[in-house]
């Protein structure tokens, strides 16, 4: 367990979200929030993606998204956690 302030981080402060890393600068950009369980995607649909730290706009299939687990805490300073979209 990490400590952080006080407290003890667990695994209930991540949370799973797809991501797809800017073709142009190779910031992470979190595209959606996923299921916990999700280990990947069949889907061929694109989806676009704004990059959030050089602005490129650049399309990616939901098949070559990338699961991670991410503090709740960074995603939400940076994407707002509340306001991202899920994929089912």
């Amino acid at each position: 367990m990490i400590r952080v302030e006080g407290w003890r981080r667990t695994r209930n402060d991540n949370i799973s979200v797809a991501c797809a890393d800017c073709p142009k600068c190779g910031k992470e950009n979190v595209v959606a929030r996923v299921a916990s369980a999700r280990s990947g995607f069949n889907s061929s649909a694109e989806r676009g993606v704004t990059c959030k730290k050089c602005g490129h706009v650049f399309n990616v299939q939901e098949s070559q998204l990338a699961i991670r687990r991410q503090p709740r805490e960074q995603v939400d300073l940076e994407y707002a956690v509340g306001s991202l979209a899920w994929i089912e």
